[in-house]
């Protein structure tokens, strides 16, 4: 028999890219103990001693993880975002990209057998599989949510421009610009994805050069000068 457990709360949805390809090799040892040490390395982002205090949940099925906060009250969106950019941040640094959205509102969950549904699943889940790059979005859920709460995302390291979306509309919808304030040096994220463009399928590369453009261009650095011959450097 199956049994709901309703989960009123802000949901992200992660996609890991390339997943498919690596689990073809998986029959191999060592191909499949490179996969497993990456994502062990992965989930240490989730099971710190700040996480697991916080209550996050999250679940795992495939090439998905699904990330739920404590409640959808606007004081748990600031804790939650936190969580969900060290985890897209971390994906970077160890080769395994992610991309990513945030919803609000109401799923269900089911432990046996292992199932989620629900409108705020299924809103992240679709802005997330429509991203043709690597990033993370606010859905329209979330940001007006948030907006009702009187806090503004785009006062808070999110743009609502350059939006790679295949077919889902722009509208209140804002990405993450991968950066928190502003900063005197580029980020740091940059090597790891010229070094994962190179090594990517020419059907792939597309999405490495979005993010790396995404970055560029927004990207804010404390001496407005610097980075401006930053930009003219990059060109």
């Amino acid at each position: 028999m199956i049994t709901w457990n309703q989960k009123d709360a802000w949901v992200g949805v992660f996609d890991i890219l390339g997943f498919r390809n690596m689990i073809r090799k998986t029959d191999q040892d060592f191909p499949r103990h490179m996969l497993t040490r990456k994502l062990e390395d992965l989930f240490e982002a989730l099971d710190h001693d700040v996480t697991r205090n916080g209550q996050l949940e999250y679940v795992v099925f495939s090439d998905t993880i699904v990330v739920f906060a404590p409640d959808l009250e606007a004081r748990s969106y600031g804790w939650f975002l936190l969580q969900c950019t060290i985890l897209i941040d971390r994906s970077i640094a160890i080769r395994l990209p992610v991309r990513g959205a945030i919803s609000v509102g109401t799923a269900f969950t089911s432990s046996s057998p292992p199932m989620i549904i629900g409108p705020s699943f299924l809103e992240a889940h679709d802005y997330c599989e429509d991203q043709d790059w690597i990033g993370l979005l606010l859905t329209p859920s979330a940001t007006l949510a948030l907006r009702q709460a009187g806090l503004e995302p785009l006062h808070h390291d999110f743009v609502s421009d350059d939006l790679p979306l295949r077919k889902t509309g722009p509208e209140n919808v804002l990405a993450y610009r991968f950066q928190n304030g502003s900063s005197n040096y580029e980020s740091p994220l940059m090597s790891f994805l010229h070094e994962m463009q190179h090594f990517a399928s020419d059907r792939d590369k597309v999405k490495y050069e979005r993010t790396i453009a995404f970055i560029k261009k927004h990207y804010r650095y404390i001496d407005s000068q610097q980075g401006s011959n930053s930009s003219l450097a990059s060109q």
